[in-house]
């Protein structure tokens, strides 16, 4: 069971952290045991242990609470034998693009995929795309909310790519890494191998979230370039996004064209007859035998995007095996009635007057159009609080706070990234949930 909630604490954690960060501080970590009150994971070595604690213990209690698991946490330092192969770099070097594996989560294979109503095209289209057949173009854009599988589906088509041709040169990063690592190759004066290592040195670009360059008109404008010689040279390219790359606002023309210039798939909420496969498949995967009973009950209440129903499925199985209790529907109306007074506690009026309050700031200044640091962090948490502790849908918060529901799932998805190396920022966190009442949610 403890493997149940180290499996969801570490893919909370990759969901809030770029992959450079991930790869060097949480994937070397390891599950040594758990009881009822703690969990105790093991690092590569003192300074590691001291990064861990230091910068991403605070998300961690925070993803078990959401978990309804608030479990302590022990860092321990693991024995020789079992160090991890990778220490933390000296200094941190730009990722190159050569023959081998990216850094790609090992679960997100097309066989792990649950396929349905809503995601079947965009599935269909992501495999057909790695298997090297004829499409009407060499580029697939992905569109959905967080939570849907979009970056699943991304790292399988890596996954199977490299599958038939394990030479093939596969790049697998967000558009902020890729707007950071252009930044870093400016100052140091390496520009030039920067657009080799993508324009000649990469056979298959899987670029995630590409509304983070919104605004970025030199970033755009070096991708768009970059964009040009790989589709000239015939390779493939997958990108992901919140919203059709023609409606997010602050992409130039040239490079929103670019981007839906080939294939187009959105990925919708899946039905209900899905979200039970999904459970079903989550189930099996786990080793456990649930009634079908429950997973229909638990299918039927928790819609929207995967992750919830996860974390539905993750808290049954960990109160279950804690207490000793069957996985009975009585079980299952607890975990969900504890899920649902987490949202039902405040209300998005509520959370925007606090954050105001707190903040000294107007309250239409958080709803207004202002991009100054002392606003948009403020909103930004406002936002996030609505997102976990409310019901209130992204179209929703977006009408709340006068903007599109892209700009909203991207502002909540930064302070979601932000929590696992921003101590200050869960420190904010964790007093406006404190203030709001919220404290051990």
């Amino acid at each position: 069971m403890s493997l149940v909630l180290w499996n969801a604490l570490y893919d909370g954690l990759r969901a809030g952290l770029d992959n450079e960060e991930f790869q060097v501080w949480i994937a070397p970590l390891r599950l040594m045991r758990q009881d009822a009150a703690r969990l105790t994971l093991g690092c590569p070595n003192a300074f590691h242990r001291t990064w861990i604690r230091d910068n991403h213990l605070p998300r961690m209690r925070e993803i078990l609470a959401q978990l309804g698991q608030p479990l302590q946490i022990a860092l321990e330092v693991l024995p020789a034998p079992q160090l991890a192969a990778k220490a933390a770099p000296q200094q941190l070097e730009l990722p190159q693009v050569a023959q081998g594996r990216p850094r790609l989560n090992q679960r997100f294979i097309f066989d792990k995929f649950v396929a349905g109503t809503g995601n079947e095209f965009a599935w269909a289209a992501a495999k057909a795309m790695a298997q090297g057949q004829k499409l009407f173009a060499n580029t697939l854009f992905l569109v959905s909310g967080t939570g849907l599988g979009k970056s699943h589906l991304t790292q399988a088509v890596g996954h199977q790519v490299l599958t038939c041709d394990p030479g093939a040169r596969v790049a697998y990063l967000t558009a902020e890494d890729f707007a950071n690592q252009m930044i870093a190759a400016l100052r140091n004066k390496r520009i030039e191998a920067f657009k080799d290592r993508y324009r000649r040195g990469c056979d298959v670009l899987l670029l995630e979230e590409v509304q983070f360059l919104a605004g970025k008109d030199k970033t755009q404008d070096e991708l768009g370039y970059t964009l040009d010689a790989l589709l000239d040279a015939g390779k493939r390219l997958v990108f992901t996004g919140a919203s059709p790359a023609g409606q997010i606002k602050g992409l130039k023309r040239h490079l929103a064209s670019r981007l839906s210039s080939g294939l187009t798939a959105a990925i919708e909420p899946p039905d209900h007859l899905t979200r039970v496969r999904i459970l079903e498949h989550l189930s099996r995967e786990e080793g456990v035998s649930v009634n079908p009973d429950v997973l229909e009950y638990l299918a039927q209440d928790v819609v929207g995007d995967v992750r919830r129903l996860q974390s539905a499925l993750v808290g049954l199985l960990a109160k279950g095996s804690l207490t000793g209790r069957p996985l009975d529907l009585r079980l299952a109306a607890e975990v969900l009635g504890h899920m649902h007074l987490q949202l039902s506690r405040v209300t998005p009026e509520q959370i925007l007057n606090l954050v105001a309050q707190v903040y000294g700031l107007e309250r239409g200044l958080l709803t207004g159009k202002s991009r100054k640091k002392t606003v948009t962090r403020p909103r930004n948490l406002a936002l996030y609080l609505c997102r976990r502790h409310t019901e209130a849908s992204y179209a929703a918060l977006g009408r709340a706070f006068n903007r599109d529901h892209s700009t909203v799932m991207y502002n909540v998805d930064q302070v979601e990234r932000g929590l696992g190396s921003d101590p200050k920022l869960s420190q904010e966190l964790a007093y406006l949930e404190q203030r709001l009442g919220l404290a051990n949610s």
